[in-house]
This record gives C-alpha cells, sequence and structure tokens, in this order.
C-alpha cells in the first residue's frame, strides 16, 4: 500500500497582457515552431514563494489560465494550504515580467489567500488543485499568456502510456532569476491514459521532479506527428496539449518511485467554471 507524499512545491488560444491593455487573439492553431512554443511558455508559468506574515514558508509553482473571460492563477492545493501538517500561508509571491522586449525586467506581485478571514481560492473536494482569480487590470500592468481549455487534448488525438510530456516549474525554487525563467523537465506517462489512476482524475508520470515543482503544467513533448485512432497526422510545425497539474510523487515503503500524480486538466476547467461553487475555509 502507498502513499502520496504531495512535495512541498506547486496553448492554441492564450492572453498576453502588456502595455496597460489586456489583448486576447482569437483562437490559433496549436502547431508551432520549437522556438515559438518556447517563448510562449516562459510567460505561462511563475514561481510561487509561500509566507505567512513576515516569513517565507516556501516554494512552488504555478500556472494562468483563462476560462470563461476570467483570469486563474493554478496551484495544487497544498501549495495554499495544508491542514495535516498545519500549513497556513496568508499570501502566495509571484513575479511576473513587466517588459516584452527586456525580459530581464520583472517583478513580485503578492496575493493574499484571505479576504475578510475567507479563503479566496476555488478547490474541489479531492483534488489538489487551487485556482485565485486575478484581476485582469492588476495584471494589465505584466506580461503573461495563459492556457485556455482550446489547449486540451482534442478527442481524435491518442495520447498514450509511454508518451513523452514535459514538466515546466522551479524546482527548489531553481531558475533563471535574471530573467525570470523557469526548467523544464522530461518524463513519460506511467499509466493508462486517459483513464482515472485508482478511480482518481489523475495519471501518472515517471519523472525525476523535486520540491518547487508543485503546480506545475504537465505538457505534451511537442511532436511534428500526432496519432489518431486511424493513423497519424502530420500537421506542420510543432504541437503541444495541456495534460495536467503536477501534484506529488507515489511514495512506496522506504523508497521513492520516480512515479508522481499529475492531476487532467479537465479539472482544471472545472474549478474555474463561472457555475462552479466551491468550499471557503477560515484564516487560520
Amino acid at each position: 500500500m502507498f502513499h502520496w507524499k504531495f512535495l512541498a512545491v506547486c496553448l492554441s488560444a492564450f492572453i498576453l497582457v502588456c502595455s496597460g491593455t489586456t489583448q486576447i487573439p482569437a483562437p490559433q492553431p496549436p502547431q508551432q515552431t520549437a522556438q515559438q512554443w518556447e517563448e510562449q511558455f516562459l510567460f505561462m508559468v511563475t514561481p510561487i514563494e509561500q509566507w505567512c506574515g513576515p516569513s517565507k514558508l516556501g516554494t512552488a509553482t504555478g500556472f494562468f489560465f483563462f476560462n470563461e473571460d476570467r483570469l486563474y492563477l493554478v496551484t495544487n492545493k497544498h501549495v495554499v494550504r495544508d491542514d495535516g501538517t498545519r500549513f497556513f500561508p496568508d499570501k502566495l509571491r509571484i513575479r511576473l515580467h513587466t517588459s516584452a522586449s527586456d525580459h530581464t525586467q520583472n517583478g513580485p506581485y503578492d496575493i493574499p489567500l484571505y479576504q475578510n478571514k475567507i479563503s479566496t481560492w476555488r478547490e474541489k473536494p479531492g483534488v489538489d488543485l487551487a485556482a485565485i482569480e486575478l484581476s485582469q487590470t492588476e495584471m494589465s500592468r505584466f506580461v503573461l499568456k495563459a492556457f485556455t481549455p482550446s489547449f486540451f487534448v482534442p478527442p481524435n488525438i491518442v495520447i498514450a502510456a509511454g508518451d513523452d510530456v514535459v514538466v515546466i516549474g522551479y524546482p527548489r525554487g531553481f531558475s533563471d532569476l535574471l530573467h525570470n525563467y523557469p526548467v523544464t523537465r522530461i518524463g513519460a506517462i506511467a499509466s493508462a491514459y486517459p483513464i482515472p489512476f485508482n478511480g482518481q482524475q489523475l495519471f501518472l508520470v515517471d519523472a525525476r521532479l523535486h520540491p518547487g515543482t508543485s503546480g506545475s503544467p504537465v505538457l505534451m513533448k511537442p511532436s511534428s506527428i500526432l496519432r489518431t485512432p486511424t493513423g497519424t497526422l502530420h500537421p506542420g510545425g510543432e504541437t503541444t496539449y495541456f495534460l495536467g497539474v503536477n501534484s506529488g510523487e507515489v511514495i512506496f515503503p522506504g523508497e521513492s518511485s520516480g512515479l508522481n500524480g499529475v492531476w487532467y486538466a479537465s479539472e482544471v476547467q472545472t474549478i474555474t467554471a463561472s457555475s462552479f461553487k466551491s468550499v471557503t475555509f477560515a484564516q487560520p
């Protein structure tokens, strides 16, 4: 019997927020060059520092998600609160780019986790995800891009165990600090996809991940060849899809497995839907 040990860590359409205006381009096909793909993901994720008052408690990863005309920061639930370990930060500090041309220009932005002593994030019981709505007016001061539901795997594309994935994040807070760039790790899908593993809305990824990557988006490794139920597609350029959110490692008694739980991307859409009713928590 294993148990989950959560790491103490956290396209086709996207949002580009810069120069004081929020621009939402019309959906574009996901095909792009490898360079275009790399340039986009640099603005999709953010390092997270967890704070309680004047004390820094840890680090994690978050990413931006746009759904139903609302913008969210998404990470793991255990990044914002963990009652089991008495882990109660009161704010998250992220770092965002302030110039589209000079990526060394970036700065911090604080997100309170409680307002009037009530939690500000959305969550679904039993799912280790949290989404915090962001003011698009406030975000207009920064440069960022966001996933949308249009970046999910289409129903005619086959994803399977053994396929390569890319995990984008900040292991132990490590990154290119000068440019505010994340680190990417390569892994492989390690369970049947898209089957809920053990009845939970997650799948497994075989990858060497560190604390700090909780909340990292997991993407299909960009490819110019896609599988379908009847053959292959060659759309041209590089194609990738948003598969899910890294959460934690499966720990066998006395040893590490290298297997990580990844919540399906559809769960992010669920908790960011306008009709979703989230539970709330009182500030400790």
